[in-house]
């Protein structure tokens, strides 16, 4: 159990100074002098504690508990007293072992309330003591002059003190709240009869409403699934179109394949033709020498290469690897031919001459070479920069198609528009959403006014049936029920009169409210057409939004595809400005050519000039490596020159075609010579012209498939959008069911949905929910009158417990508090009885608790009548029973043995003595006795005007 562990007091009335004052568990006795300061720690106690009330701390205003100032020490600003509670056992809910309480109060009367130096509220602080079982204006403070408050307190609320004691409040509350629960219980049967008595005759008229709003609900649902079937189907045949286009163009490009296919086998059967065209010019040149040869390679090389241009950068990348892999091949013989060849030239002088002077004619060759695939790489790129050129075009006029037909979409979609913007068209319908607000509470508001005026209609038609009921009895009766006299015509008259004016104002009220009914019928039809109209423009205005965002999106992609068309353009000039630099750096090529040419004929006239005496086997050897060195060159060179551009060949034909005139007068006279040989050669490089033209058709054929399959692409894209505005429009619909059929059927069935829907005219949307509610809650009476009824009993059965348990606890706690106050009484006066009792037996809360008191020679005493120390003996008999029965953390009393005599001042000695084991006390005292049962003393003594305390272990 807590206990006060000290207690700090700085400005506190007579305290100017910082006081400390430690206390013990057991009895902790305060003394001095009178006007010494002593009952100013009980009151610093109530102070801290938190009592509001200033008087009972005997002070007038707050600022009175502040110390004053004397002759030496100023006034002080404020004034603090610090509680420190031990809560070794957690008695308070925290978690520390001791619990510190600080109250501040200034001048200007604000108090500040701590807890462990946190600030709190006065209403967090009284909780935590609560919490603790502290109560700061519990009967365990009794200050100066206040220890008969317990004798003179009227019998009623001395029970309610042994209420407290006993802990009964609880089932107070308990009963109290079940009889508020019962309360509420029959008022809500009481509202729900009349709601039920006012709504049975509304449901009738709701009902017809109903039926017709039943009707409109189930025609426009139909409406809105034939649109949306309408909708789904159009989808589905996008669906289909987008697939068959799809289908189409992935027929094209297994076209294609098919083509290039075929392409690259002609290429292939083309290279071969041309194996055998060189094996013929092969022979030729064995027969007719290097110059003649030269001369019909360079006339049909003019021709072929006409027809072969487009096939050669056709086929560069296949003729390329072949091209390598041969390289690779014949790399890897020409070592050996060297080393052969170097073995034999130690054997032949004239050989190894002939070698230097074709090595130097080698090495000019090669400086050359070098130069000549600069300009070949410089036209490589060229070509590759054309190619490049003509993609992007290409793509420009994709980007440009699609930018028109996105243009063409914009425009379809703004002639639609009637707002400017987004942002008009969604405060157009925020306004319309708030109409229709105000026209459901006017609807909500009419529907009140139709309820009172059914209201004043029912009672109008019972005034009148009450009235005619009274015409007709008035004259089969003579006495009058009321006053017991007998009935006179003037009488009659008199209740006729009164009558007919009862049914003429009623009649009045009558036709009014039904006047005032239909005119109510009038306004909420029309009320209700008007929601429709403006629920309709507000469908129209959010799928305008809808088409607002499609057309945002649709200008992003605008801008999108005109920012992509812009830096194509741009690419392409730059492409066309290296274009141009290109063809400058490369228009020296045919000077190259030239030199190259005469250089080879000088190698190949050095390599074919022999002596007699030359080793053939060096001979075979030398010419067998030229071979493959020229055959390495000429592969590099065909490797360059497959992907020089038609206009390179053109320029090349131009160049040379005053030669070729000369050079076919000779070929005329070596066709004469080897007509044979030639004529094979012609009809191979007449294959070869046909297949080159039969390559031209394959590739026009494979950009025209290209063209159709972006044409088809453009009416996917097209069909796409189509299809997305569809899926767009039918997320309005999204979760509506669907209708099986085709579309003319539901065309059909749309159009008579409307018919029907118009010819209906104005409809209560509004019946539908109202009349469900209204059922639902006529269904729910019924049931809830049970379970209230059935709740009532429950209630009545639970005050019927609780009346029993408290009466059980609060006799329980009355007789055993009764027995300790007997007990006590009889210790603090030994002559004398006194007991507790009960004023109403039959009804104990009905009733107070006496207390009563027998003295010497059996006479009983009324507590008034008693002195001031037997009031006090027994005020103290009855504490001490509570404390013994209920024990409090710590006890204050201050100076409630004034009234007591020495010798039952040692008696009460004696009896603090006996408690100070359960308990901790303070006492403020001047009584000797109790001084020598003290554990602590303190002595309190003032000098100038300021409290001192001094303290003594006894």
């Amino acid at each position: 159990m807590a206990y006060i562990k000290s207690m700090v007091m700085q400005g506190f009335k007579s305290f100017a100074k910082r006081t400390e004052v430690v206390f013990d568990k057991g009895i902790n006795t305060i003394v001095g002098p009178n006007g010494s300061g002593k009952s100013n720690i009980a009151d610093s106690l109530c102070f801290v504690l938190g009592r509001l009330s200033i008087k009972s701390m005997r002070a007038a205003k707050a600022s009175n508990l502040i110390f004053m100032g004397s002759k030496f020490i100023k006034p002080a600003k404020e004034a603090l007293v610090e509680l420190v509670f031990n809560n070794t056992d957690k008695t308070f809910a925290i978690e520390k072992d001791e619990v510190r309480l600080t109250r501040i109060v200034r001048r200007n009367g604000q108090s500040i309330y701590k807890i462990n130096d946190e600030v709190k509220t006065r209403a967090e602080v009284i909780e935590a003591l609560a919490q603790a079982g502290i109560d700061p204006h519990g009967f365990n403070i009794i200050l100066q002059g206040s220890i008969d408050a317990i004798i003179r307190m009227p019998t009623e609320d001395r029970r309610k003190v042994i209420e407290e004691v006993a802990g009964i409040a609880i089932y107070e509350s308990r009963k109290e709240k079940s009889l508020r629960e019962l309360e509420k219980t029959e008022e809500r049967l009481k509202e729900i009869g009349t709601i039920l008595r006012e709504r049975t005759a509304y449901l009738k008229n709701l009902e017809k409403e109903r039926s017709q709003a039943q009707r409109y609900k189930e025609l426009e649902e139909t409406v809105r699934r034939a649109r949306a079937s309408i909708i789904q189907k159009k989808i589905e045949t996008k669906e289909k179109e987008l697939n068959s286009v799809v289908k189409s163009i992935e027929d094209k490009i297994k076209e294609k394949d098919k083509i290039k296919e075929k392409a690259d086998k002609l290429i292939t059967e083309i290279d071969e033709t041309n194996d055998k065209i060189n094996k013929i010019n092969k022979g030729i040149q064995q027969a007719t020498g290097l110059e003649q040869e030269k001369l019909h390679d360079d006339v049909a090389n003019l021709k072929a290469e006409l027809e072969g241009l487009r096939v050669r950068k056709e086929s560069f990348e296949n003729r390329n690897n072949e091209i390598e892999k041969r390289i690779e091949e014949l790399k890897r013989s020409a070592p050996e031919l060297e080393n052969e060849i170097r073995d034999l030239r130690g054997k032949s002088p004239g050989v190894a001459k002939r070698s230097i002077e074709l090595k130097r004619k080698k090495d000019e060759l090669a400086a050359i070479e070098d130069e000549r695939k600069k300009i070949h790489s410089l036209k490589t790129e060229l070509e590759t920069l054309k190619i490049r050129i003509r993609d992007r075009r290409d793509q420009l006029s994709k980007i440009k198609a699609e930018g028109e037909y996105i243009l063409q979409q914009i425009t379809n979609y703004s002639e639609d528009l009637k707002y400017e913007d987004e942002k008009s068209c969604l405060k157009e319908s925020e306004n319309l959403k708030i109409k229709i607000s105000e026209l459901r509470k006017e609807i909500e508001n009419l529907n009140k006014e139709e309820v009172k005026n059914e209201k004043l209609i029912s009672v109008a038609e019972s005034e009148i049936v009450k009235a005619e009921k009274v015409n007709k009895d008035i004259n089969s009766i003579d006495t009058c029920p009321l006053c017991q006299s007998k009935i006179s015509e003037s009488h009659k008259e008199h209740v006729f009169k009164d009558s007919e004016e009862k049914i003429l104002n009623a009649n009045s009220v009558l036709n009014k409210s039904k006047t005032e009914l239909a005119s109510i019928s009038e306004k909420r039809d029309k009320t209700l057409k008007g929601i429709i109209q403006i629920e309709n423009k507000v469908r129209e205005s959010e799928s305008e939004i809808i088409k607002h965002r499609s057309l945002k999106d649709k200008k992003d992609q605008l801008r999108k595809t005109v920012g992509n068309e812009k830096e194509l353009e741009d690419q392409i000039r730059a492409l066309e400005e290296r274009r141009v630099k290109l063809e400058e750096k490369t228009s020296d090529l045919g000077k190259f050519e030239e030199r190259y040419e005469s250089k080879i004929m000088e190698i190949e006239e050095i390599s074919s000039r022999t002596e007699e005496n030359i080793d053939a086997t060096l001979m075979y050897k030398e010419q067998e490596l030229e071979k493959v060195l020229n055959i390495i060159k000429r592969s590099v060179r065909d490797s360059e020159e497959v992907d020089n551009s038609v206009n390179e060949i053109a320029q090349r034909l131009e160049e040379k075609e005053k030669n070729l005139e000369e050079k076919e007068k000779q070929e005329k006279e070596l066709n004469e010579r080897f007509k044979k040989m030639f004529e094979e050669r012609d009809i191979l490089q007449k294959k070869i012209s046909e297949k080159n033209l039969n390559l031209s058709e394959f590739q026009t054929e494979i950009r025209q498939i290209e063209d159709q399959t972006n044409y088809l692409k453009i009416g996917k894209a097209k069909i796409d959008a189509e299809k997305e505005a569809g899926e767009m429009e039918m997320s309005e619909f999204a979760g509506t069911e669907l209708i099986k059929g085709s579309v003319e059927y539901l065309n059909e069935r749309l159009l008579k949905a409307q018919e029907s829907l118009s010819q209906i005219g104005s409809i209560n949307m509004r019946a539908l929910e109202v009349y469900e509610e209204m059922k639902k809650e006529y269904d729910l009476v019924y049931e809830k009158v049970q379970v209230l009824e059935k709740e009532k009993l429950e209630i009545m059965k639970i005050i019927e417990e609780i009346d029993k348990k408290k009466t059980k606890t609060f006799m329980k706690t009355f007789n055993a508090l009764n027995e300790l106050f007997s007990a006590n009484f009889s210790r603090l006066y030994s002559k004398g009885v006194a007991y507790l009792e009960v004023e109403n037996k039959e009804d104990i809360f009905a009733g107070g608790v006496n207390i009563v008191v027998k003295l010497a020679k059996g006479k009983y005493f009324d507590i008034a009548s008693l002195s001031g120390g037997e009031k006090t003996l027994v005020a103290l008999a009855l504490l001490f029973a509570i404390q013994e029965f209920k024990p409090y953390h710590f006890y204050i009393f201050d100076e409630i043995d004034a009234a007591l005599d020495k010798r039952n001042s040692e008696r009460l000695a004696g009896l603090l003595s006996q408690y100070m084991k359960s308990g901790q006390y303070i006492v403020i005292t001047h009584n000797d006795a109790i001084m020598m049962n003290s554990s602590l003393l303190y002595g309190v003594s003032m000098q100038e005007g300021v409290s001192k305390v001094l303290s003594l272990k006894v």
